[in-house]
Parts: C-alpha cells; structure tokens; sequence
C-alpha cells in the first residue's frame, strides 16, 4: 500500500471526514507505464484497455485517455460515460453479454465489439442486412477450458465458433477481431494457454487479416508482501507476462505482413494497489470469547478481495486506553454476519484509531449498493496535493429516484 503520513491524515479528515476512498494517482500513472512500456517493447502493437467496470471514478477513466488507454466497456452506462469523456468509438471495446441501445450505433462508427452469444450475432446480422452500404465489422469472444475449476458462461463455445463464421459470412458481415477472457485464472501458465490457444484459432480458421486479438484481463498486478503470501502460487512480474505471453505474439507475427493489434483488458492489475480506505474505530467488544472490533464502513467499501483474503492494513493510534487483541474480527456497520473486514487482527487499538486499508482500487465504490448508508466521498492525492473526485453521497442522492405522494 502507498500509505499516509499521520499528518495527512488529520489532513483528509478535516477537509473531507472519514471513511473516505484516496486514489494515488502519481503511482497509478507510473505502474500504467510500466506495464504498457513492458510489452510494447516485446510486441510494439500492443494496447491497454483500461475496464470500466472494475473503477469507472472519471477522473481515473480520464487519465487513461490522457494516456493513450482505450476504454473497455460492458453497458450502455459505461459507454456513454466513454463517449462523455471525449472518446471515439474506434477507441472504446464493446463487451459483456447484454448490451443496449448503444450497440448498433457503436457498430456504424466502427466501434470496436466483442459478439458474446447467438442472439446477439443474428441482432448485427439483421442490422447489417439493414444496412448493406455499410461495412459492419464485430470481434468474437471465444470460450474455451482453462482448467480453472469452473466453466464460463460468457463467449461463444469453441465447437460453434466455424459456424459463427459462416453466418457473418452470408450476411456480409467481417469478423475483424478475436476476444477471450477468464475470471480466477491469474497465473502465468493459464496465460500461455489464452494465448496459444488464440493463435491457433488464427492459424485453424486462417485469421490472418484481423485488426485486433484481445486477451482480456485478469493478470496479478502490483501487491504488498502482506496480501501476495496469501496466495497459493508465484505472482509473476510484469516482465513475466511479457515473456510468456506476449512473447508468442511477436515470434508468430514476425514474418507477417499484417500484425494485429494485442489489447488486454487490465482493471485490477492498473487500479487495484493504487486506491486505499481510510476507516475509523468505532467500537471494541468481546462476546463469548471472540473479540470484535466495529468500522465505520462495510465490507461493500473495500470490495470483493476483502472476503477472500485480509487486505493490507495500517493503524494509526489517536491516544486512549489501548485494548490488546488477539485474533480479533474487523467488522462493518451492516447489520450482516459476513460484514467482516480483517480476521485474525492481532494487536492493540483503541476507539477514534484510524485503520487504513490498501487495494481496494478493484470492484469497491463501483459496487457499493446504498445499502443501509450512502457511500464516501474519494480524493485524489497528486503530487502531494489532495483534491477531491466524488463527494460524499446524501439521502437526497439515494432517495430521488423513488416516488414519494403514493
């Protein structure tokens, strides 16, 4: 975790309370960097796609733009949020299962699209016989094993993908791209395998003139020592990636005149380390035994990370009767058993300590329902100086949706 100064601390609470999300974004712009830099120089067409749904704040969304990032989307909210944000169709990825009203226009732009399912490959065939002045152009996501312990709904499967061709085929549709993804399945080798297995669709059905082939995301990226000893294999470096992944793209695409386009898809590995929660101790007990320590936040506010592993944490004392805990449960303010926080809390604190939470970048505000409390405001720290990016959210803001004189 990037971690705060006890001044700062005072600082943030002063001006804008706690709990409160702070995004680092000096730090986030250089892991950017050094990721992008990492690969292009093994395939120098490659291009990050930063995922929307995994943090669509627009200040981050923004400074991917401002740094070349295209923009991965899976809604029409986020579309539009992309489109709002000044960028073209040709630079935003289209994906998910459901997509709205946006789709055909996106398509008309030359919008970049990944076909998730059937009906949605006979919905563009149908607007392309629609428009046969058109050059209509969509990517395919494809489905294949992984050995992950599990089987993907999403993509289309492997088995119907010859037949997939040749429907866009008759309906004059050109398949310029290819597209996969797979959730829990982080490591290197599980990488290889995406990527050799999307070559060998290239030379299978003799792909050769697509504009792009995407890999998706789910690579690890940068993590304190405190969250990667909970993981039960190596996490490979960037430059891991690079070699074994990448690498097959330069070495298949050496002697071809067409090299397409290498996206991933990055959301956590980019903003996952670079955003941390400040929280406040609220209350100590002890019941039958088991000490539990109550947060002025919940277990929605950090994301899902939080109920598989135990996040990196910093405390800061503001004086007080310390309490020493051992085994202690960090616990939110939800009136739910599984909002808990840390487990195996060791250590003292006491009420009105600060408790600072790294990575929570991936899946947190973006996932926060208004369940029981409006969510927190988060600030951007830049060169030191702390802006605010989201305000805090009001009872006006949960409430203006629903019709009140019934």
């Amino acid at each position: 975790m990037i971690g705060l100064s006890a001044q700062q601390i005072e600082e943030i609470e002063s001006k804008f309370g706690v709990p409160v999300y702070i995004f680092h974004s000096d730090e986030f712009v250089e892991n950017y960097k050094e990721l992008e830099n990492t690969f292009q120089k093994i395939y120098p067409q490659y291009q990050i796609c930063y995922s929307y749904k995994t943090n669509y704040t627009p200040t981050i969304c923004r400074m991917v733009k401002q740094l070349g990032g295209y923009a991965e989307v899976v809604s029409d909210m986020e579309y539009e949020l992309a489109k709002k944000l000044g960028y073209s169709a040709k630079k935003i990825v289209y994906n998910g299962p459901c997509k709205g009203k946006y789709l055909e226009a996106h398509l008309l732009e030359n919008g970049i699209n990944n076909v998730d399912r059937v009906e949605e490959a006979e919905r563009i065939c149908r607007f392309a016989d629609e428009n046969p002045d058109k050059n209509i152009k969509t990517g395919i996501r494809v489905n294949f094993d992984l050995d992950a312990g599990y089987t993907s709904r999403f993509g289309i499967d492997l088995n119907l993908l010859g037949e997939l061709l040749l429907l866009f085929q008759t309906h004059h549709v050109t398949v310029n791209g290819l597209h996969c993804h797979m959730s829990r399945a982080r490591g290197i080798e599980p990488w290889r395998l995406r990527a050799k297995t999307m070559l060998g669709l290239v030379e299978r059905y003799h792909l050769y003139e697509l504009e792009y082939i995407s890999l998706g995301s789910g690579m690890f990226g940068k993590m304190d020592c405190e969250l990667q000893v909970q993981f039960p294999c190596d996490i490979p470096d960037y430059t891991e990636y690079g070699n074994g992944v990448v690498g097959q793209f330069a070495e298949f695409y050496k002697d071809k005149e067409i090299k397409p386009t290498l996206f991933t898809e990055p959301g956590t590995t980019l903003i996952s380390k670079y955003v941390d929660f400040l929280a406040k101790v609220e209350g100590i007990k002890t019941v039958r035994g088991r000490e539990f320590v109550l947060l002025n936040c919940s277990f929605h506010n950090l994301g899902e990370t939080c109920q598989m592993k135990n996040l990196p944490i910093r405390v800061f004392h503001q004086g007080g009767g310390l309490t020493s805990l051992t085994n202690a449960r960090l616990v939110g303010y939800t009136c739910l058993e599984q909002d808990v926080l840390y487990r195996d809390f060791c250590g003292e604190l006491s009420v009105g300590d600060y408790i600072e939470f790294g990575n929570v970048g991936g899946y947190s505000l973006v996932d926060k329902p208004p369940f029981i409390q409006p969510d927190c405001p988060m600030i951007a720290i830049k060169e030191g100086k702390q802006e605010l990016i989201k305000r805090a959210e009001t009872f006006e803001d949960i409430f203006k949706t629903f019709r009140w004189e019934i």
